[in-house]
């Protein structure tokens, strides 16, 4: 549907530019009367592709720039008699879920401590011209961790400690470090960086990950964590 915005302006423009041309071949022979009406025409059809393709790209501007895909779904179940501790279920966008494995190879549970989880990805964003143009914002999966909200004080500098799983393993080439590097030959954004975005865990609380251009972000996925998130705002 998005095609007919750059294809009916493109047309227009065509049928104007053969118009105009056209018209000016007549006058210049002295037709005047043939000549001016082709002409008058094929301005005429240069505006209205002119205004479609500003249209075209200010619609363009609000969907491409407000653009975002699924990433993830997280649900947590407690771990009976264990306080503060959830099983953790991770179903990607493409369709996966994550794993976790014990020494010997086997699929074990997994298994998040504390009362809030936080998920991790490094984004590369690109431009917004170059998000209008088709290209969106990519990522991969870093991290997901367990760990207790209230792990600082505000009197002296504290330790903390956090639990978690990676989510993705580095295939060789380091994308993320070549878009820093050369990113801005490609129309990628000077800054690439880490997101990360964290909610309460609890017994049952699900929670959707989306990418947006720019960041991840969190919404909750049934009501129970809809409810948890309103208590923490």
């Amino acid at each position: 549907m998005g095609l007919i915005w750059w294809i009916l302006p493109a047309l227009a423009g065509v049928i104007g530019l053969m118009l105009t041309f056209a018209g000016m071949g007549r006058l210049m022979k002295l037709r005047v009367a043939a000549g001016g009406l082709r002409f008058l025409f094929g301005i005429g059809f240069l505006g209205a592709a002119g205004v479609g393709t500003f249209a075209g790209l200010n619609l363009q501007t609000y969907k491409r720039l407000t653009y975002e895909r699924p990433v993830a779904q997280v649900t947590f179940d407690a771990v009976a008699g264990e306080a503060n501790a959830y099983r953790v279920r991770v179903l990607l966008a493409e369709g996966d879920a994550v794993t976790c494995f014990v020494e010997d190879g086997s699929e074990e549970d997994c298994i998040l401590r504390g009362d809030e989880f936080s998920m991790g990805a490094r984004v590369i964003t690109f431009k917004p011209m170059a998000n209008m143009l088709g290209y969106d914002s990519v990522y991969r999966l870093d991290y997901m961790e367990g760990r207790e909200s209230r792990r600082y004080n505000t009197a002296t500098i504290s330790e903390a400690t956090s639990n978690g799983l990676a989510l993705s393993k580095n295939p060789g080439l380091d994308v993320y470090a070549l878009a820093e590097e050369q990113g801005s030959t490609f129309g990628m954004e000077g800054t690439q960086f880490g997101s990360a975005v964290y909610a309460p865990m609890g017994d049952g609380l699900s929670y959707d990950v989306a990418l947006t251009q720019d960041a991840l972000v969190l919404k909750p996925g049934n009501e129970a964590a809809r409810r948890a998130l309103n208590r923490e705002n």
